[in-house]
């Protein structure tokens, strides 16, 4: 999954107003620190908090959902040793919507700049992605950034929104076969693997939208 283009938000951002930035996203995110305790959560996490997918208990963070907890509680361990980006999706329990999770070391080079966000101790950065919880995002943003077609950014848009093959086909009044083969064209521009990465890709592009409109 690409993460740069939420960090890229924060280039030119002083470190002071990182927090009010974040508060600003769409997406939640959460600061963890080297225990695995909670340094900040942003507004839109608080909000999605002890809905189903993650919950916030003081300063701890975790799934209520046992399979989940257990591989949420290695990819957060995973983060602290330094491995890669982790992606991971847990379906909400009153319409089974996929919840995107991302799990991602602060000293990735693409956000290194949260170790200064006046919390050293941070370790962990987690991003949670909702579809259900949806900024408006015009297709030519997907167009721009992955060579899209028009057909195939409208079908990423609906599949972003947890829709099957053939409820998309309905909406967008195409077959269930065309919409399959835009599915396949629209993983191998994005570089994902599935449709819970996918999720994740369009939500963080609605996050960089919903910023630049705040």
């Amino acid at each position: 999954m690409r993460t740069a283009g939420i960090a890229e938000l924060f280039s030119n951002v002083d470190d002071c107003t990182v927090p009010a930035v974040l508060d600003h996203l769409s997406a939640g995110v959460v600061l963890l620190d080297r225990k695995l305790d909670v340094l900040f959560a942003n507004k839109a996490f608080r909000a999605m908090a002890n809905d189903g997918a993650l919950a916030l208990h003081g300063r701890t963070l975790s799934s209520s959902l046992p399979p989940y907890a257990r591989r949420f509680d290695r990819m957060t361990r995973s983060a602290l040793l330094g491995g890669p980006d982790r992606t991971m999706a847990i379906p909400h329990p009153n319409d089974g919507r996929l919840i995107t999770i991302l799990v991602t070391p602060v000293h990735n080079r693409a956000f290194g700049g949260f170790a200064n966000l006046h919390v050293s101790d941070s370790a962990a950065i987690i991003f949670m992605f909702d579809p259900g919880r949806p900024a408006a995002l015009p297709p030519e943003w997907i167009m721009d950034a992955y060579e899209l077609t028009m057909a195939e950014a409208q079908v990423a848009i609906q599949a972003s929104l947890g829709r099957s093959v053939s409820d998309i086909g309905i909406r967008l009044k195409i077959s269930p076969n065309t919409v399959k083969t835009h599915l396949r064209h629209i993983f191998a521009k994005t570089g994902v693997h599935g449709r819970a990465e996918l999720v994740g890709l369009i939500a963080a592009l609605r996050s960089v939208r919903g910023y630049s409109e705040a």
